[in-house]
């Protein structure tokens, strides 16, 4: 006979204590940083070297557009971006590092998407690094229209 309160059968096995994990925790997913990685250097040859040199451009035709123009624009003298040198530096400086930056996301975006270590933002990142050079030259040759276009009319 059983005791009042207490199930007339056996279990099979002892009940679990309270407070134990029946099943294992679910993994945690891992980190893919390569492709952010690559969307970031991307953004920052196309967007942020593209606007640095579309400010000196700018500032070298407003520097030196008044002279080009007044000689009748046929020839270039070299020594007319003599008295805006610092932004001529400037915007190569921004040329060369958004090559850099912009090869260096290409590789490192294709390498991403590859091997699935952040495929989406490796995708992003190709796409855009692609894009760059479109993007600089659009830039730069809208300051230099703008820069240009603000002292054409001016006397020298």
């Amino acid at each position: 006979m059983t005791s009042p309160g207490v199930p007339g059968f056996a279990s099979p096995h002892p009940a679990p204590p309270v407070g134990t994990l029946l099943a294992p925790p679910p993994p945690t997913p891992k980190r893919r940083p390569l492709g952010a990685t690559a969307l970031v250097l991307s953004i920052l040859a196309a967007v942020v070297a593209s606007g640095i040199a579309g400010f000196a451009s700018f500032r070298v035709a407003q520097g030196a557009g008044a002279e080009f123009v007044a000689r009748g624009g046929q020839s270039v003298d070299w020594r007319l971006l003599s008295p805006v040198r610092d932004f001529v530096l400037i915007a190569e400086v921004a040329f060369w590092s958004g090559t850099v930056l912009g090869i260096a996301a290409l590789v490192i975006g294709i390498v991403a998407t590859a091997r699935n270590l952040g495929r989406g933002p490796g995708i992003a990142a190709i796409v855009v690094s692609a894009l760059g050079p479109f993007v600089f030259a659009a830039l730069v040759l809208v300051a230099l229209a703008a820069g240009a276009g603000g002292v054409a009319g001016t006397a020298v």
